[in-house]
């Protein structure tokens, strides 16, 4: 298996979307999610379908339950849905076309109605080799060939999942990578061994990285106040005005939040079991997204007050309004994790475990949903309270896969 015969099986997406004039285009909230959802949805749009577009943090249960009862027809799930895969085919029930075009770890799904289109059941893996976005683009390319000048947005969503992060992009991403530059639309600048990308578009030159976290801030931040949709609109026409004065606004929210919460643990410490350290910021990060609360690990992940050898993660509350779904009554929690960079390099030689085989093992535990999951980044939510539980079972899992290492060695 591999990209042929992912690109095959695109075309069976293909068939499906030809039998509708409108669809659903539900997606993850941060660069990786907005480029792929822009890919898809402008593509869409192009073939006279009328299309909607819902931006999602987390795919639980009941925000799918929500989402099968507002919408009918065609649903194509971008960059989130493959690690639910089973639950999305059991509350859909048959109901509607679903596609999953994603590159997240799956557990497949047997269901007609359920296409299941995550590269990795292609050997194409989404922590380095190919973004949602390129997956994204992949399948705008296979509907109409004409779409092949978005193949810059797969650029876009690979530096803003951080694929780039061990000095430049690789597998499929390269390949992609290669026909935007070909392209004229994507520029690459090496320097010191690593490189460096820039956007030949919208009338300039624009720096990939910077743009990529600025969309990141745009879905994650403004979440509940629009900042998907302006996303979206910058990376195919351009950053604009709009652009400018919701980054700025949003920025100065963010770095408010970080600020604080950052003083908080230097005063009182992170808290600490034997393999995890961890922080809960309540409702310190209200209004923004539980994206957040990832983005926020991310930036803390090598500060001197952490602990490089320990895995990092981060809780916060689930605010109750999905924006285009409406209000759930929950008390939830969400908790995001990322590695340490010297953890990472461990996780990457395979002697410690990826949180894709921690994380989904101790959620079953506490009834915690499983969607979005890498080696180095993943998440999970579940009900308030069970906190100490949680980590207290990702220890033990952490235990069990370092005892197994040491039998096999």
């Amino acid at each position: 298996m591999g990209l042929e015969e992912y690109v095959r099986d695109l075309y069976r997406a293909v068939e499906v979307v030809r039998r509708y004039d409108g669809a659903v285009v539900a997606h993850h909230n941060d660069a990786d999610g907005l480029a792929s959802a822009a890919a898809v949805v402008e593509a869409l749009r192009r073939e006279g379908l009328d299309v909607e577009n819902v931006p999602l943090e987390r795919v639980h249960p009941r925000i799918v339950e929500r989402l099968m009862d507002r919408y009918s027809g065609l649903i194509i799930f971008v960059d989130l849905g493959a690690g639910a895969a089973p639950v999305i085919s059991r509350i859909n029930g048959g109901r509607n076309d679903v596609v999953i075009i994603d590159h997240h770890h799956t557990p497949g799904v047997d269901d007609p109605k359920v296409l299941n289109l995550s590269t990795e059941l292609y050997g194409i893996t989404g922590d380095r080799d190919v973004s949602a976005a390129g997956a994204a683009y992949l399948f705008a390319r296979t509907l109409n060939e004409k779409n092949g000048d978005l193949v810059y947005l797969a650029v876009i969503g690979a530096i803003g999942d951080s694929h780039h992060r061990f000095g430049r992009l690789e597998g499929v991403n390269r390949r992609l990578l290669e026909e935007a530059v070909d392209r004229g639309q994507v520029e690459v600048r090496a320097t010191d061994g690593k490189e460096d990308y820039y956007l030949r578009l919208f009338g300039g030159s624009i720096r990939v990285e910077p743009f990529a976290k600025s969309l990141t801030v745009l879905g994650a931040v403004g979440y509940l106040t629009g900042g998907p949709d302006v996303g979206i609109d910058a990376v195919l026409r351009g950053p604009g005005d709009q652009y400018e004065r919701a980054l700025k606004e949003l920025r100065e929210v963010k770095e408010r939040a970080f600020r604080r919460v950052i003083e908080r643990i230097r005063a009182e410490g992170l808290r600490r079991s034997k393999y995890v350290q961890w922080v809960h910021v309540h409702d310190d990060f209200a209004p923004m997204g539980v994206k957040v609360i990832g983005e926020f690990c991310m930036e803390i992940r090598d500060a001197e007050f952490v602990d490089p050898n320990m895995y990092l993660a981060g809780f916060q509350n689930m605010p109750k309004e999905v924006p285009k779904l409406g209000t759930f009554d929950w008390e939830m929690v969400k908790v995001s994790f990322r590695l340490p960079s010297r953890l990472e390099e461990r996780v990457l030689r395979g002697e410690m475990p990826g949180y894709n085989y921690i994380v989904p093992k101790a959620a079953r535990h506490v009834g915690g949903d499983i969607d979005a999951c890498h080696g180095y980044a993943c998440a999970t939510t579940f009900e308030r309270g069970l906190e100490e539980e949680f980590i207290a079972h990702m220890d033990r899992y952490i235990e069990e896969y370092i005892k197994n290492k040491g039998a096999q060695g």
